[in-house]
Parts: C-alpha cells; structure tokens; sequence
C-alpha cells in the first residue's frame, strides 16, 4: 500500500514537470527532458502492472529503455552549447537499446547481463559530460543544475541499476521497493519544487533554443545592469591583461585568471557572462585565441610554422580542440583558412 502512494505520487510529480516544462518552455528544445521524465514515468509504473498481461506490461516498461541513453542526450544538450552529439555516441546508444529490448523479451539471460553493464555506461557517459566544462561554466542556474542532475538523479539512477543487478541475483529484502518508491517521490518533489518554484529559470538559461524558433526572435535584447566601480575597474585590469596575453597561458582557468587579477571568482564569472555575453570561460578565450591565430595564420613571415606550434603557442594543450574552435569561428580549418589566406 505505501509503495502504490509513493509511487503515484512520484507519478504525478513527474506527469506535471513534463506538462510544464512543455508549455512553459516553447522556445527551447526541451524533447530529451520530456522523454526523461515520460521514460522514469512509465518505470516506476510497472511494478504497477505486474498482474496485467504481458503485452501490456512489455509496452509500459518499452520507453524505460529509453532512460540511459535519453540521459546522456540530455547532459549533453545541457552542457554543449554548440557541439553536436558524437555519431559514436549515437551508435553506442543503438546497441544499448538492441539488447535492452531483446533482454526485455526475454529471449535469453544473455541480453540481461549485457543490458545492465550497457545501462551504466550510457549513465556514466551523461555524468562524464555534467561534470566536463562544469568549472569552465559561466551560466550560474546551469551550473547549479549541473550539480543536481550529478548528485541526485544521475547518482540514483546508477544505484537503481546496480541494484536492480544484485536484487535479480538475490532476495529482495523487505522494506527496499517501498525505500525506493519514497526516494523517487522525494527526488521527484525537489526537481519540480526547484525548477518550477525556486529556480524556474534554470531549464530557460540552460537549453538550446528550439530548432523552429527564428534565432533573431529568440528573446528580446536584455539591458545590461551598470557596471559599479569595482566592476569598471575589474573589466578594466581583465581587458588589458587578455590583450597583454593572459589568454596564452596554457590550461587557464577561470580560477586561476580570478587570482591572476586579484578578483573573486564569482565575481569574475558574473563579468564575462552579464556584461560581455559569455556562458563558457573557454569560447571567451578561444575568442581571443582564435583572433590571433587567424592573424599568424594568414602573416606570410609565419607560414614557415606548423599549425601545431601557433595552437601550442596560443594556449591549446593540443591540434584537435584548436581546429574545432577555429572552425565553429571561420567555418573552415585552419590549414583551409591559411591556403585561402597565403596563395602560392
């Protein structure tokens, strides 16, 4: 009887963050959360079900498969706000699904064993993803829901199938379904007391805009509060120090710049993303990296120097970040750009 009210109510908590964050956040693409929360939905309905008939139990617990690797597309979505999601990631994601659903028709023990190990890797690669770029992060809301996601659904996502593992090995000890009916409504109330009360625009600031929303329509253009003096004067000693080259140092982080400029961190943080429209320490650098190298790149006295020595000389640990960056700037790669630039 416990278990059927927590359960329900987890049910309900969830159907209404997904209505909500459907309507309410239009003009961004929210589908993979959507999916989520419909595929946690029908996973902690199926216990449910365990008297109905088998079909329509295998057609509740099918978008349950969806979970893991909805994950990952998630975090991802969440955290990269221009790359697109690996096609290896895509086939990995497949592969997943296959055996899950094979494991799901029972066709053999084999499915099972493989499905659980696929589960928390897809689960772990969406953790792996929150937790890269999240010091490089500028968006405050982004970041906190970063730390949640990590913390308390990622978390429990990985003890739930763990235990699923043991407990289908072993003896079910008595007290555990109705412990994890009540965590999931607990998990479930916090995320819609959250993001629906506390911080409603965290989902807004975080998710891509809408592929159908026209990108000069997206929002309308926000007035910068003033700068106070402190502030001026920070802008001030960051603006010179990036064009002295502070940006060079390699592996530079927002921490160690606030230290370099004798400036608290988050103080720093609020800077480059309020006042100069950044939400990624690393893409405010690339913008000053990026602008010299397409300067050494198309100087006919540098055209001596491999593309590898001016990405190491900028600040770049290695060739592959420097080419992805240069191309999301000029659309081109950088040998592209300098055989444009310097003609034979």
């Amino acid at each position: 009887m416990a278990y059927s009210f927590f359960t329900g109510a987890a049910c309900g908590l969830l159907l209404l963050a997904a209505v909500r964050i459907s309507i309410g956040h239009k003009r961004r693409d929210s589908r993979w959360l959507v999916v989520l929360l419909l595929g946690i939905f029908c996973y902690l309905l199926g216990p449910l079900l365990s008297d109905q008939d088998f079909h329509v139990r295998l057609l509740v617990s099918l978008p349950t498969i969806l979970i893991p690797g909805t994950f990952w597309l998630f975090t991802h979505q969440l955290c990269s706000d221009q790359e697109a999601f690996p096609k290896w990631g895509w086939g990995i994601i497949a592969v997943g699904l296959a055996i899950d659903f094979a494991s799901q028709l029972n066709l053999h023990h084999f499915f099972y064993l493989f499905a659980q190990p696929f589960k928390l890797g897809l689960i772990g690669a969406g953790l792996a993803t929150l937790l890269q770029q999240l010091q490089s992060d500028l968006v405050a809301e982004r970041r906190q829901l970063r730390i949640a996601l990590l913390i308390a659904i990622g978390g429990y996502m990985l003890i739930v199938v763990c235990a699923e593992f043991l407990f289908s090995f072993l003896p079910t000890p008595a007290g555990i379904p109705t412990l994890h009916a009540v965590t999931a409504t607990l998990l479930a109330f916090g995320a819609c007391f959250w993001l629906l009360s506390l911080s409603p625009k965290a989902l807004e600031d975080s998710l891509p805009p809408a592929s159908h929303v026209p990108e000069i329509d997206e929002a309308p253009e926000k007035t910068l509060e003033p700068l106070d003096e402190p502030q001026r004067q920070l802008l001030v000693r960051l603006q010179d120090h990036m064009a002295a080259g502070g940006y060079r140092h390699t592996g530079l982080t927002i921490r160690e710049l606030a230290e370099q400029l004798d400036a608290k961190e988050h103080v720093l943080r609020a800077l480059i993303n309020k006042h100069l429209g950044f939400r990624n320490f690393n893409e405010y650098l690339n913008q000053y990296r990026i602008d010299e190298a397409s300067q050494r790149l198309a100087d006919p006295d540098e055209a001596h120097l491999p593309v590898l020595s001016i990405a190491l000389d900028i600040g770049y640990r290695s060739l592959s970040p420097f080419n992805a960056a240069f191309k999301r700037r000029h659309e081109k790669t950088p040998t592209e750009f300098r055989r444009e630039a310097l003609p034979s």
